[in-house]
This record gives structure tokens, sequence and C-alpha cells, in this order.
């Protein structure tokens, strides 16, 4: 849903931005994409991402940084993404 959403943000799409049916078109695309695969969390997510989330901030958009840098973490893998601030957060982030 974060993808659909941010998709049809002007934000952060600015001139790119996309209807909802753009949005979904884009979603079916990357489903198609073979070199792109959806997981199941790793067992253990949830103490890394514990580690990641006990802030002393309110802000309720680290959480998902930090479940995605959490997952990527713990799954081994490398977090793609356009949002800079996440590269300081991270060992394992690469921003396009």
């Amino acid at each position: 849903m974060t993808v659909l959403r941010l998709l049809t943000t002007d934000q952060i799409m600015r001139e790119d931005i996309k209807s909802m049916s753009e949005a979904w078109g884009l979603w079916d695309r990357v489903w198609a994409d073979t070199r792109i695969a959806f997981l199941p969390e790793p067992d253990d997510l949830e103490k890394e991402f514990r580690s990641r989330s006990r802030l002393s901030s309110r802000s309720p958009k680290v959480w998902a940084d930090s479940y995605l840098l959490a997952f990527a973490a713990v799954a081994g893998l490398k977090l793609v993404t356009f949002d800079r601030a996440l590269q300081s957060r991270g060992a394992n982030v690469l921003v396009l």
C-alpha cells in the first residue's frame, strides 16, 4: 500500500505523479518482473525491528523506516529506496 500511496503523492513524485489507475498499472508490472521477489518476514525480524525503533522521538514515519531497515538487515538484503534520510540509518541501503 505504501508504494501505491507514494506514487500518487505530489510531494514525492512531483511531475511524475501517477493516478491511482496508473499506480496499479506500475504495481502489476512490478509483480510480473522476475527480478523482484516478495518475501515472508524473517524469523528474527521482531528483535531487530525493536532495536531500530526504540527511540525517544515521536515520529510516526520512523516506524515504517525501522521495519524496512530491520527486514533488510535480518534477511541479508539491500534496501533500495528514494529516501536519502535512510542512507544514514542502515549499512545496506542503496538510494536511487
